[in-house]
């Protein structure tokens, strides 16, 4: 089957199942109105915007779960409580909303590890709630074995009476990547690749949950350090591509991002559905040295089997349109990691085509986190010399997510251990 009648399948079928939940069921009371407390530098005003419930929306234990993640996303308060008291008439309710607020923001120091960037150091500081509004300012510095980086974020929720929200963020980074997984550095091949630039993004809301961000980025790239592999162990087109593009050169992209609003915790501890659709698109026209259109797509569907158990199925796919530089292609590492397989074990040389499919039944086991059993798919392809390369594999296996922070994956089928998440340890003080 080809890849994108598969990707179209999948999606309609997990778009199509019904979720059986409190939330589609409608037996929960009206909300009357909304009353916050407990705020005395946030305006009340923000607070309800931020919720996922509104005046007029029926009340359900989903809901009001899904409404306090919301405001903790908001990293504004320490602690966060949603109610509800009967409302003046029958079959009414007044939600309540009672909140701790941080009087500057987060500092935080942590070490972090990735299977593609190693051990690090992460130092960041964030003052989340200028002039009441939330409006977020920050900075973060990351110092690691093959990663170094420092960003600074502004984000305005509300720029606007509409909804409309503002984004900005610069950033500066230099790291080391392998040409091809090996254990021995000097048999992958090597070469360092060095980000400079930043974006602007304008969000506008669609519906109570959903968002388009409209973006502007530029960054200019740098390829340097190039060491070829000690032995023939891949393409020698792919060690070319990486030689031949050595030194500066610019890249521009001008965006689209829709997102629906996560459901929850990890793996939406709450039944419902996340989407998020990405088109990206780099022109001589803005600066950029290459001509081409990149559009992503991420869909997973989070249905309650149990009270505590949460089953999830979904995917990504992607395709590029056009002639990326070799490091804009999609390689599965990064974001598009896999539960069982090491970074870029299988398409190392990374693609312009690429589907990942995962189903995975978790057990919440508080405090100490979840524990799960997965099983995954993934194919990359990549055009060479005008034939289709194409790798893929699948795996399955077991894993525990700790405290939200360190997810843990050990692929039975494949024999690997992934640390999928990175922060999993140091201290956060909010203030």
């Amino acid at each position: 089957m080809r890849f994108g009648s598969c990707w179209l399948f999948s999606t309609l079928l997990i778009l199509l199942v019904p979720v059986q939940s409190a939330e589609g069921n409608g037996t929960g009371y009206v909300i009357e109105r909304i009353e916050v407390r407990g705020n005395q530098k946030t305006k009340s005003e923000f607070i309800i915007r931020s919720l996922l419930l509104q005046q007029g929306d029926r009340l359900t234990p989903g809901r009001i779960d899904a409404s306090r993640e919301s405001l903790y996303r908001t990293r504004l308060f320490r602690t966060v409580h949603v109610a509800s008291k009967p409302g003046s008439e029958q079959g009414h309710a007044v939600l309540m909303v009672f909140v701790d607020e941080k009087r500057f923001g987060d500092i935080g120091a942590s070490f972090e590890y990735t299977e593609l960037d190693g051990f690090g150091l992460v130092v960041d500081a964030y003052h989340v709630n200028l002039w009441g509004e939330g409006k977020t300012v920050g900075s973060e510095f990351i110092h690691g074995e093959r990663l170094k980086s420092w960003g600074f974020y502004y984000s305005d929720p509300w720029l606007t009476d509409s909804g409309l929200s503002l984004h900005l963020n610069a950033s500066v980074s230099s790291s080391d990547r392998d040409l091809y997984p090996n254990r021995n550095i000097k048999a992958s091949g090597t070469y360092d690749l060095s980000r400079t630039g930043g974006s602007i993004g304008i969000g506008q809301p669609i519906g109570k949950s959903h968002r388009l961000i409209y973006k502007f980025s530029y960054q200019d790239v740098q390829i340097g350090s190039f060491v070829a592999p000690a032995s023939s162990i891949g393409s020698l087109n792919f060690e070319q591509e990486v030689q031949n593009a050595i030194g500066r050169e610019p890249v521009a992209f001008l965006g689209l991002d829709f997102h629906h609003q996560p459901t929850g915790f990890v793996w939406g501890s709450t039944p419902g559905l996340d989407v998020r659709l990405q088109a990206d698109y780099s022109s001589e026209y803005f600066g950029s040295k290459s001509n081409f259109l990149r559009l992503q797509s991420q869909v997973y569907r989070h249905f309650e089997a149990l009270p505590g158990q949460i089953f999830t199925v979904g995917g990504r796919a992607g395709t590029i349109l056009g002639t990326p530089p070799f490091y804009e292609r999609f390689f599965l590492d990064g974001s598009n990691q896999l539960r069982g397989f090491e970074p870029r074990g299988f398409g190392s040389e990374g693609g312009t085509k690429f589907i990942s499919a995962e189903a995975l039944y978790s057990i919440v086991m508080r405090p100490v986190g979840r524990l799960y059993v997965f099983g995954e798919w993934a194919a990359i392809r990549r055009p060479l010399n005008q034939i289709d390369k194409t790798g893929s594999d699948g795996t399955f296996g077991i894993g525990i997510l700790l405290f939200n922070r360190v997810d843990l994956s050990f692929g039975i089928g494949s024999g690997t251990l992934i640390i999928k998440s990175h922060r999993f340890g140091g201290i956060n003080v909010g203030l």
